[in-house]
């Protein structure tokens, strides 16, 4: 059995075939910086719906302290995006289809989890299947992302400062992936998978070989 400690190739036909914890923990703090400052947003937001409020100060009797629609919305905003992406919907439609997913956690001795740039010991609860990712499960992927890191605008789009900062933090996180992660990315089912035909192709027929992972296992 071999470790994350184990000195293996990590890159083959310019793709990733292993991540490291370093790697993982880059992409969480640039995937977290939106949804930040969208709370953010969302917290000084005097945008009202559904004329939800609640006065917080007063049921802890500690004087008035009113919270807002939007402040009451963060909860829920963040329940639904972690369904998602740690719920297992992700894991499903797009995880189960990369072959990190299927060998990863065999070379860190747990079989049970996964181990990748977005997912680091995640559970892996369903079957690896190497098949193309479906459409479906690309437009879901699409929606929730979409739904993860532009729903909180709704609830300050009349402050075009803060709409313009989330977009522009949005976009630059979006292009980041896609230059430095989604072109080397080995889940080729992704929709924003942008590595070059040829590079997939060498890439399957090495994975078909046995030469990436089965041999280091």
């Amino acid at each position: 059995m071999t470790t994350n400690d184990d000195k293996r190739q990590k890159v083959y036909c310019g793709i990733v075939a292993r991540y490291s914890g370093s790697e993982a923990r880059w992409f969480a703090v640039m995937g977290w910086i939106p949804m930040l400052i969208a709370i953010l947003g969302m917290l000084q937001s005097d945008i009202i719906y559904f004329g939800f409020t609640y006065d917080l100060g007063n049921a802890l009797g500690l004087g008035s302290l009113v919270l807002s629609e939007s402040t009451l919305m963060i909860p829920v905003y963040f329940v639904i995006s972690m369904i998602f992406f740690a719920g297992g919907i992700e894991w499903y439609v797009l995880c189960r289809h990369c072959p990190c997913y299927e060998y990863s956690g065999k070379e860190y001795g747990k079989e049970g989890r996964f181990y990748c740039l977005a997912n680091w010991g995640s559970p892996k609860l369903f079957k690896y299947d190497p098949s193309p990712v479906s459409t479906a499960g690309r437009l879901v992927f699409i929606a929730w992302v979409a739904f993860s890191y532009l729903f909180p605008i709704v609830y300050f789009w009349n402050r075009l400062d803060w709409v313009i900062v989330q977009l522009l933090v949005v976009g630059s996180f979006v292009m980041t992936l896609r230059q430095w992660c989604c072109s080397a990315c080995p889940n080729f089912g992704c929709a924003f998978n942008s590595v070059p035909e040829e590079n997939r192709e060498r890439f399957m027929n090495e994975l078909k070989s046995g030469a990436i992972y089965e041999e280091d296992v």
